[in-house]
């Protein structure tokens, strides 16, 4: 008999697992081709990882982005789901180029179509990050 699939919790939570450890082509695989990755924010210019990105290559894009910061801490708090719906609550902590510090909590929510990721949208505390980034 063969494995059963694992859920899309399962798999949001490697994927998390991974990426704290900085493997950022851990989710490559389980993402559609035209998959939108989005950090939900105000003002785009805040941040340089606060856009909206299509396909893996904009997911690399965005982990390329991000490696401006110092992550200093990664704590995956829950991950939960039901249907094609799947929602993290992360504790994240994290220097910016500036020195300035951002200790905070992030929720993403992570939706399936056919057993692939076909969005992530991303909403941290895009005020502690703009004020980072000042």
């Amino acid at each position: 008999m063969a494995d059963p699939q694992p859920s899309h919790v399962d798999t949001v939570r490697h994927i998390q697992e991974a990426l704290g450890r900085g493997d950022i082509m851990a989710p490559m695989a389980h993402l559609s081709r035209k998959v939108r990755w989005a950090v939900a924010c105000a003002d785009r210019d805040a941040a340089p990882f606060f856009q909206e990105y299509t396909g893996r290559q904009g997911v690399v894009a965005f982990m390329e982005a991000m490696d401006v910061v110092e992550m200093t801490a990664f704590e995956i708090k829950a991950v939960f789901g039901e249907g094609d719906l799947v929602v993290v609550w992360l504790h994240m902590a994290f220097t910016a180029p500036t020195g300035r510090t951002v200790d905070m909590d992030e929720t993403q929510i992570w939706t399936f179509s056919e057993g692939k990721v076909v969005a992530v949208d991303l909403f941290p505390d895009t005020q502690a990050v703009a004020q980072a980034f000042a």
